[in-house]
């Protein structure tokens, strides 16, 4: 009931950045995670929203997390009359994971010294996980699908670089934990966890549409 509470709080939430007048901001931007129980990988991501004024922004986002992991083994090894050598090669295992977090959140900006400012950020989150594994060689393959709630921090600089655009660049802590349900075991709940929780890096362009 809670989780379904807020995630409809999201939604309208949402909706009203979109609907209202007042000056839009959009941002795009690109950069590294580190999650603790998932290798690093590229997050790239989009946030749209209100500039309630020169300082506060209050944004939509929703970003994009991929890693993907092959093994591969070499069998054979051979050299052509002509001297070129070739080497065969067999894919074994495929994983691919990829995170997607929907945030809510705000932007309060201070000057250093116009154009260069740093800024603080934070947002409430909610977060899902996708997980693929094909092991070839067994010929088995399984994906595994994870949500929660979380919250995101940023610390970053800007610099405007035109009378409505700024290159922006930040560091991110991603807190956050989702979990898949297992069937009960002696009648007591079961579940799978993954801590979402780490530090990345984010640069991209923050634009003001009127």
């Amino acid at each position: 009931m809670r989780k379904h509470l807020v995630i409809g709080i999201l939604v309208l939430a949402s909706a009203s950045l979109f609907a209202s007048r007042t000056p839009k901001v959009l941002q795009i931007h690109g950069g590294m995670l580190n999650p603790k129980d998932t290798p690093s990988g590229g997050l790239f991501g989009i946030q749209y929203g209100l500039a309630v004024d020169e300082r506060v922004d209050l944004t939509f986002g929703l970003d994009y997390f991929h890693k993907s992991y092959e093994q591969v083994s070499e069998i054979a090894e051979s050299v052509t009359p002509g001297g070129v050598v070739t080497t065969t090669k067999q894919k074994e295992l495929e994983y691919n994971t990829t995170i997607l977090p929907v945030t809510l959140g705000f932007t309060a900006r201070f000057p250093i010294q116009p154009p260069a400012f740093w800024y603080l950020g934070a947002a409430v989150s909610y977060q899902f996980l996708r997980n693929k594994e094909n092991n070839l060689e067994a010929g088995v393959s399984d994906t595994r699908t994870y949500h929660g709630f979380g919250w995101v921090g940023r610390l970053g600089f800007e610099y405007q670089v035109g009378s409505k655009s700024s290159l922006i660049g930040e560091l991110l802590l991603n807190h956050c934990t989702v979990k898949r349900d297992q069937d009960a075991k002696e009648n007591l709940p079961v579940w799978e966890e993954v801590n979402l929780n780490g530090l990345g890096f984010r640069a991209g362009l923050r634009v003001e549409l009127y």
